[in-house]
């Protein structure tokens, strides 16, 4: 097996990927049993003094995660970041310390980086550039960022990979690969195989700079009519898949409250425009930055918001969409059926499972956690909370984790993060609320908003033959009561009439629709006209039975 060479500042050591593999689970093992013999402990210990030991055991193991990921780098650096973000959940202990993960990591050797530059784009960095600055202004897990100026004029950022990542990428997720299957024995109804295997994806997907280049067109793109959003653009012939040339941006870390207020910037504003953006990229442009933690979004005033670094990067596709709406308008409206029905539709659930269960213990964690704020949600014990799902997992096994969702809920977790840091009071889904209905319909034009809305009808039909069964079921078990009249059962059958009748005519309106755009669209001037006064008069239909007789 080939040596993996790293050469970070004045250090240079050759790593054989076994040796790299045994030190991440050691480091994995040590804060595992850390947490296991302070447990032990807890029975013999005061409240304050087994606090104590606790923030103690946190400085130490966060210290300890952050040594071993800046000197070892590849995806330490990505894990560390991540739970860097998560200052809504995390002990301030491991934020405090991880957040230097994102601006202030190590840099590699120059001559190592200056070699592959010249690999990839031919020349020497004074050829090709006016000036390139050898000192980096950003290091990450994969690579470095240095500043240039091209002999144009254009100021530049020249993001270079590092020698060998692929390598060090491989033996790290080995390694996640061997703690997983030892997390599977501990946690068995948790499905960490689908967590592991979507991270594989994610990071190759990272390694390809081409790839970076063209989702970072594509934000630019969906983001180009809006003035306080900033992308910056790409520079295709100094491009290759292991160098990646972008116009340079500046801006204040979003995490850096002190400057932030400084500059007379509103945190509030800040933190609805941080949400709004990712409100419209989740449901209107179905395509979202996934790689949101503070050393990859920068402020200016305005507010203005500066994202950088592309790698991570997720489509939404039609369904997924639809299931997050559906399911965010639910959490809105307090209702617990609709939850259920968005995470059918999401993957999370089989129409199959004990559908009525799933609402009731639905229902309790929105009663719960629903209008919580950040700062409320740090002050819950993790424990109360990990328990919690470890009995829901295990009265439910059958709930699972789609792979499409796990980039998804992790930049969730760490867009959660970065607003409470924002507003320690902010409640996510009262800011979420008016986008969520805006958004609902939009985008979609008057056949598709109709359609949708003819769904929606077509679903409640569905779903009539599950709810009789369930009232049948009820009966027999002795636990249905009803006290009906005939005057009762006239209107039942009445309403029943007037949906049937207008969702006939709605599909009937449909039908018509589609012939006329049909016959428009292949030049068809008489059949067309037919077909839009058909659609008119039985839409005239379906308005009119609507005024006329409202179901009761």
């Amino acid at each position: 097996m080939a040596q993996v060479m790293i050469i970070y500042g004045y250090m240079s050591y050759y790593l054989h990927p076994r040796r790299r593999i045994i030190k991440i689970i050691i480091l994995a093992s040590k804060i595992f049993l850390s947490y296991k013999f302070l447990g032990f402990k807890k029975p013999f210990s005061r409240e304050e003094s087994f606090r104590q030991k606790q923030k103690k055991l946190h400085q130490k193991n966060a210290e300890m995660l952050f040594e071993s990921a800046t000197s070892l780098k590849g995806v330490l650096i990505k894990i560390g970041q991540f739970l860097s973000a998560r200052v809504d959940f995390l002990p301030d202990e491991y934020t405090d310390v991880l957040s230097k993960l994102q601006d202030q990591i190590p840099p590699a050797d120059f001559n190592i980086i200056k070699n592959r530059l010249i690999e990839e784009l031919g020349e020497e960095p004074s050829v090709i550039f006016k000036s390139f600055n050898e000192e980096p202004i950003a290091a990450a897990s994969l690579g470095q960022v240095h500043e240039a100026v091209l002999k144009n004029g254009d100021r530049v950022a020249v993001k270079i990979q590092y020698p060998k990542i692929e390598d060090v990428v491989k033996a790290d997720l080995k390694a996640l690969k061997l703690i997983v299957r030892f997390l599977r024995k501990q946690f068995k109804d948790l499905n960490f195989d689908v967590l592991i295997e979507e991270f594989s994806r994610i990071l190759q997907d990272e390694l390809n700079y081409i790839h970076e280049g063209r989702n970072a067109e594509i934000f630019y793109d969906n983001f180009s009519d809006d003035k306080e959003i900033i992308v910056p653009k790409i520079y295709w012939e100094y491009t290759t898949l292991k160098v990646l040339t972008l116009q340079f941006v500046e801006g204040i870390k979003i995490s850096n409250i002190e400057e932030i207020e400084k500059a007379n910037i509103d945190k509030k504003e800040l933190a609805t425009l941080l949400l709004s953006s990712y409100m419209k990229q989740f449901l209107i442009n179905c395509f979202f930055h996934g790689d949101p933690h503070p050393g990859n979004i920068f402020v200016q005033e305005g507010p203005k918001l500066v994202f950088v670094d592309f790698g991570l990067m997720q489509r939404i596709p039609s369904h997924m969409r639809e299931g997050l709406l559906n399911t965010g308008l639910s959490i809105i409206k307090r209702d617990s059926a609709g939850i259920v029905q968005g995470l059918i539709e999401l993957g999370f659930l089989s129409r199959k499972d004990d559908i009525r269960g799933i609402e009731r213990v639905v229902g309790y964690f929105m009663e719960k956690y629903r209008d919580i704020t950040p700062r409320e949600f740090k002050n819950i014990n993790i424990n109360e909370i990990s328990q919690e799902i470890h009995d829901l997992l295990r009265t439910y096994p059958s709930v699972q984790i789609p792979n499409n969702f796990i980039l998804f809920a992790r930049t969730m977790g760490m867009l959660n993060g970065i607003s409470s840091k924002l507003d320690p009071d902010l409640n996510i889904i009262e800011i979420a609320t008016p986008y969520a209905k805006r958004f609902a319909y939009e985008g979609k034009g008057w056949v598709e908003g109709t359609i949708a809305k003819g769904k929606e009808l077509g679903i409640s039909l569905t779903n009539i033959p599950r709810q009789l069964e369930d009232i049948l079921r009820t009966s027999n078990r002795g636990e249905f009561h009803m006290h009906i009249t005939s005057k009762d059962i006239n209107n039942v059958l009445n309403n029943i009439h007037s949906v049937l009748h207008r969702f006939l005519v709605l599909f009937t309106i449909i039908i018509f629709m589609l012939a006329y755009i049909f016959f428009q669209n292949n030049g068809r001037f008489f059949e067309t006209i037919l077909a839009g006064a058909a659609t008119t008069v039985f839409t005239i239909i379906l308005i009119c039975s609507f005024l006329r007789n409202k179901p009761s």
